[in-house]
């Protein structure tokens, strides 16, 4: 997820109100509760920044990727779990310039890319920013040559795969930017009638998905095989503002953000793939929340992740609703913006806490 100005100000929209105080705890005996697990310092990696997406390979081996610094002025920031620490990568030289990543899709040990932009947005000199892993280096793509504007997501198979952000267009909203892979090719397809994608999925050979922004709302769109379609979300009296999806190798899909009903407040919403028409599913979780990330893990379990302003928010898919499941929130200020996983017992989720990366763990019993 791209964690822009206009990215902050939709959370901070969607989030309005949170700083509530806890009220209403059932009254009786106090209990001392199990203390969790030690969690070695090494799996802890906290700079000023913030990470906005995970990919995990095995559990030795996992990349996080975001930005150092503060949004104003962000460098460019990934990461490399070995299975005892986390360490910033540093090569090629652009990991350590202006700019930021926003996502990292890992297709095996020797393939994965990460997408993002170089330079600074609030000088207008943004440029895409495509990496690729090969097992031994991660290298920038420049074929095509960097484009001006950002790339906020990417989804990778055996099969293909697509980049997606937007372009500067003159004005406050840029227009859509799509990269379709082939082979070893990356091209440019065009993406009509939005302002720019967020996020993409594949959910088959030929068919893939879209979180699409038109100025204040969310559409999603579909690709044939041949073009991108937008579609509305019913129903259409809501206001959809959506930041994630992810799809399954088996072709199920979920699309995660808030909604903001006729007259109401932002609440969090969860949209699920049915044949080819999307449908909301119940979210057991605070109305006040954001989601902002989703995922499969292997063996696929869903997963989500984002905030309630305070608090981190993790939730799992029973197969009927999404429920939470208790995280840690070490600071006054957590948010999540990516989830990653190499089995049903190892996975990450990726943040911040207030002003500072955010890294938590799952051990496939409980987040540590």
């Amino acid at each position: 997820m791209r964690v822009s100005s206009s990215s902050l100000a939709r959370i901070a929209v969607a989030a309005s109100g949170i700083c509530l105080a806890l009220a209403g705890l059932a009254a009786g005996p106090a209990r001392a509760l199990p203390a969790p697990p030690a969690v070695p310092a090494s799996v802890h990696y906290t700079v000023p920044g913030n990470l906005t997406g995970v990919a995990a390979v095995s559990a030795s081996s996992a990349w996080a990727v975001g930005f150092a610094g503060s949004s104003g002025s962000p460098r460019v920031l990934m990461l490399h779990w070995n299975g005892t620490s986390w360490s910033r990568v540093t090569s090629p030289g652009v990991l350590t310039r202006a700019g930021q990543l926003n996502a990292i899709k890992v297709v095996s040990a020797k393939d994965a890319w990460a997408v993002g932009y170089t330079g600074n947005p609030l000088l207008t000199s943004e440029h895409t920013l495509l990496l690729h892993w090969n097992g031994s280096i991660w290298s920038v793509v420049t074929r095509p040559a960097p484009i001006p504007g950002f790339l906020n997501a990417v989804t990778d198979t055996a099969s293909g795969g697509w980049a997606v952000g937007g372009v500067p267009n003159g004005h406050i909203f840029p227009r859509p930017l799509a990269l379709r892979l082939s082979g070893a090719t990356w091209s440019r397809v065009s993406v009509p009638n939005v302002i720019d994608v967020m996020g993409v999925a594949t959910t088959g050979a030929n068919t893939a998905w879209a979180i699409g922004t038109n100025e204040q709302f969310s559409e999603l769109a579909h690709w044939n095989g041949h073009t991108w379609t937008w579609e509305t979300i019913p129903p259409v009296r809501d206001t959809y503002l959506l930041d994630g999806i992810a799809a399954s190798p088996a072709g199920a899909a979920f699309a995660v953000g808030n909604v903001i009903p006729p007259l109401g407040t932002p609440v969090p919403v969860i949209l699920k793939l049915a044949g080819s028409t999307w449908k909301r599913v119940t979210v057991k979780a605070p109305s006040i929340a954001g989601l902002h990330a989703v995922t499969f893990a292997p063996g696929g379990t869903p997963w989500a992740a984002g905030t309630t302003g305070s608090s981190a928010l993790i939730l799992r898919w029973n197969g009927t609703a999404w429920t939470r499941v208790a995280s840690p929130s070490p600071g006054t200020s957590n948010s999540l913006y990516g989830l990653g996983f190499s089995s049903a017992r190892d996975g990450w989720a990726v943040g911040s806490s207030g002003s500072d990366t955010l890294i938590l763990h799952w051990n496939g019993t409980r987040w540590n």
